[in-house]
């Protein structure tokens, strides 16, 4: 690890210099001498089979970048990642890290400080003997201990802990897991200039209850974990119609559920990753990603990528396969992670059984069928009852909430009367899940159904993700414009 963060003219001379920093270097240490090889003069010396020399590979730099503009330097971070793989690669492989910005980078824009506002402040190399060397030694010597405590105070439980004796997870163990979320921070969206919308600050969501399932042998189907999270930040959105969490739930003094602090319940997770459990689950990429956990492919079991046909584009709830499969009614009052997990265990169950019969195919143009037939949802819940529903967890790009399984459709919001807009949006509605495109209910139940000339909203089925496109927004004229725009905004 070399101190670079020499800023005088002299330096910066060197800096410039095309080729000055080395992507390898050769060392000798010997008694009180220190020599330093590089470029050819490396590869000679290698040739000969200089004693006592030690090559070391570049694996990174942090730079100080100052843009001036009365703006603070900030430090960047150029990585090698190539170094770190499990193979080696035959070129280098350069990431620019900047904040939450990650991109790859050319090797000659990592290396080029030619500009004056780029100046390097640390050059990190390792021994090459030590690339694209993984140790997982430590994996051997987990503490697993969390596992099998149980610290819940709570008469009443609603999991039974790991025994040392019959539940020993390891890399052929399956567990189901789901997990509910609450908001800690509303986002901010802001129309600019052009009359498009802009996501100043995107909404939070923070870990509120973890429920994880025993996926084999005699307890199948038993949970292990029931955690739920005493958040140190203040909840703004429970988030119940999604979650089934109340404020009581998460209250240390009125909750009557195993209260745990995060760090707790994301060692639980991490103890479970580290043993090469696999997770088992419907829609996982959200609940890992507000988690934030990273589990391999090779250790996630999804079964809305079983229960699923590419070439239509369209994924299937929960609470549809499990009424059209199992014949069972989930999430019909609210929600409950316990059920939701076990749900997909059955179902995933169901899936090895069809693939097992040579049915596989067959089933899944039936569950299309029936679920063209019945709105891809299950028919014992009505329209008017506006139960909620969702692909596993709260969405977490945009405010706008869609159905588990939204229409791949583009529909124009027409034009109408801004005093009837007015009145229709003085109550502060928004839409809701279970909002349908054909339908189009934009207005409350009491408002008339206004079309709106604001925007252009396309669905996208993908993975859960919604995406907008939007159009520049016409209606902000003459003295109501900061009202219309309001209007515009909640929904685009």
């Amino acid at each position: 690890m070399l101190n670079t963060a020499i800023t005088s003219s002299e330096s910066k001379s060197l800096w410039a210099t095309p080729g000055w920093i080395p992507e390898e270097i050769g060392i000798i240490v010997d008694q009180c001498h220190f020599i330093c090889f590089q470029g050819d003069e490396l590869k000679l010396q290698l040739q000969c089979g200089l004693p006592n020399l030690k090559v070391y590979s570049l694996i990174g730099i942090v730079a100080e970048i100052n843009s001036g503009h009365n703006q603070k330097p900030h430090l960047v971070s150029f990585i090698n990642v190539a170094h770190s793989l499990p193979e080696v690669e035959p070129q280098s492989q350069w990431h620019l890290f900047n904040d939450f910005h990650v991109r790859s980078v050319s090797p000659e824009e990592a290396l080029n400080y030619s500009a004056s506002w780029k100046t390097p402040s640390v050059i990190a190399f390792q021994i090459k003997a030590a690339n694209n060397q993984i140790d997982n030694s430590w994996k051997k010597n987990l503490d697993t201990s969390l596992l099998y405590s149980d610290t819940s105070k709570k008469n009443e439980k609603t999991f039974h802990p790991l025994t040392l004796l019959d539940d020993v997870p390891g890399g052929n163990t399956i567990i189901a897991l789901d997990t509910e979320f609450v908001s800690v921070r509303q986002s901010e969206i802001e129309v600019n200039a052009d009359g498009e919308l802009e996501t100043i600050r995107p909404t939070v969501y923070a870990l509120a209850r973890v429920s994880v399932i025993r996926g084999s042998g005699e307890k199948e189907g038993i949970p292990f974990i029931d955690d739920y999270i005493a958040s140190k930040e203040p909840v703004i959105d429970y988030l119940t119609s999604y979650s089934g969490i109340v404020k009581e739930d998460l209250d240390p003094l009125l909750s009557r559920h195993n209260l745990v602090p995060l760090k707790v319940a994301y060692k639980k997770l991490w103890i479970l990753l580290n043993l090469g459990c696999k997770f088992l689950g419907h829609g996982l990429r959200q609940d890992f990603r507000v988690t934030n956990i990273h589990v391999p492919k090779s250790q996630v079991i999804d079964t809305s990528d079983f229960f699923f046909i590419v070439a239509l584009k369209r994924k299937l709830s929960l609470a549809f396969l499990a009424w059209y499969l199992l014949k069972e009614d989930i999430q019909v009052k609210t929600h409950d992670s316990i059920e939701d997990a076990r749900t997909a265990l059955r179902l995933y169950r169901k899936y090895q059984e069809f693939q097992d019969a040579g049915v596989l195919e067959t089933m899944l143009q039936d569950i299309y069928r029936k679920g063209k037939d019945t709105g891809f949802k299950p028919p014992t819940i009505k329209d008017d009852e506006k139960v909620f529903k969702r692909t596993g967890t709260p969405p977490i790009l945009n405010e706008l909430t869609l159905p588990s399984t939204p229409l791949n459709n583009v529909f124009n919001l027409g034009s109408s009367t801004m005093n009837s807009a007015r009145k229709c949006f003085a109550s502060g509605w928004t839409p809701g899940r279970g909002t349908n495109a054909h339908s189009s209910p934009l207005c409350h139940p009491w408002c008339p159904k206004i079309p709106i000339q604001a925007c252009k909203i396309t669905f996208k089925d993908s993975e859960y993700r919604t995406s907008f496109q939007t159009e520049k927004i016409s209606m902000c004229e003459g003295p109501s414009a900061q009202e219309s725009c309001t209007v515009s905004k909640s929904y685009c």
